[in-house]
């Protein structure tokens, strides 16, 4: 496997309240996409910005399991920070705080020549100018499409707009994960499916469709594939597409087999969601078992 991948993005304080209860931690699509890289295999380095706030423990923690962290800076501007309210209805998402953006003289020291790079973006903390200069440094450049769609108001409600600068956003990236719903604003287009096939056709690009309880669908050329989900249980979602993300990057990377990267993505988060702990990737066996099982289910889509 090729062993080496930069994660670009900010890192989060997340305040979850499920009913009652209020979970403080860590979070943001760098550190699931970083930490699931890692536990997989990967040596990952992490490109963020943080506050003076952030919590040292939470870094403590990223070292330890062996992240190199010396690309994450601190700023004088708070962290950024989410409340993610979780009820029968779903998900509502607050931003709290944010922290200043991630500039190209950031990046600039970090990352080597033909890098594998993913951009998490989770508010529109990597500008479009700083995607071009990162695509100048990549062999393969990946973003998570959610963090440039996001605005925020006043009062820290989030809402999904397409930016006027997603053409040229997209015709610089290699790989592009986004849900049903984001793959429609970007586009326009209300059917996910469609959307995801025209922005395959459109800019090249392969499409990571994640379609939670609903499985995924991957594009790509004259490839496409829907994976139905296996999950047996819910334990933990928040992350899953970032992990899954991350795994077909790992193992795209070195097959270049887009069904069998598919089939590897969707087995990992799936482990995930039903142990709720990304420590269970270490585990091979149990994705083993999930890919066994999806290859029996998978269905080729027609263009």
């Amino acid at each position: 496997m090729l062993n080496f991948l930069y994660v670009i993005g900010h890192l989060t304080i997340d305040e979850i309240f499920r009913g009652q209860e209020l979970i403080r931690r860590i979070g943001g699509t760098a550190y699931y996409s970083s930490i699931s890289a890692k536990i997989l295999g990967w040596n990952c380095k992490l490109i963020s910005k943080v506050g003076r706030d952030f919590p040292e423990d939470y870094l403590k923690y990223l070292n330890s399991i062996g992240l190199d962290i010396s690309g994450v800076k601190f700023s004088d501007f708070p962290s950024t920070s989410f409340i993610l309210r979780y009820d029968d209805t779903g998900r509502t998402l607050y931003l709290k705080s944010r922290c200043e953006d991630i500039f190209i003289d950031d990046i600039r020291a970090s990352i080597d020549g033909d890098a594998i790079i993913h951009i998490g973006s989770v508010i529109n903390e990597v500008s479009l100018e700083t995607v071009d200069y990162i695509s100048s440094k990549a062999k393969m450049i990946s973003i998570d499409l959610q963090g440039f769609l996001r605005f925020f108001d006043l009062n820290g409600s989030i809402k999904l707009v397409k930016p006027i600068f997603v053409d040229e956003l997209l015709s610089k990236v290699d790989v592009v994960h986004c849900d049903g719903f984001e793959a429609s604003v970007a586009t326009g287009i209300k059917d996910p499916v469609k959307a995801a096939m025209h922005m395959c056709n459109t800019y090249n690009v392969i499409v990571l469709l994640t379609l939670g309880g609903e499985g995924s669908c991957v594009f790509h050329r004259d490839e496409a594939y829907y994976v139905p989900s296996i999950v047996k249980r819910v334990v933990e979602e928040t992350g899953a597409g970032d992990i899954y993300t991350s795994a077909f990057l790992y193992w795209y990377t070195s097959t270049r087999k887009l069904l069998e990267s598919a089939i590897y993505s969707s087995s990992v988060a799936s482990v995930y969601v039903e142990y709720g702990d990304v420590f269970s990737l270490r585990d091979t066996n149990l994705i083993d078992l999930k890919m066994n099982e999806l290859w029996r289910h998978v269905r080729r889509l027609s263009l």
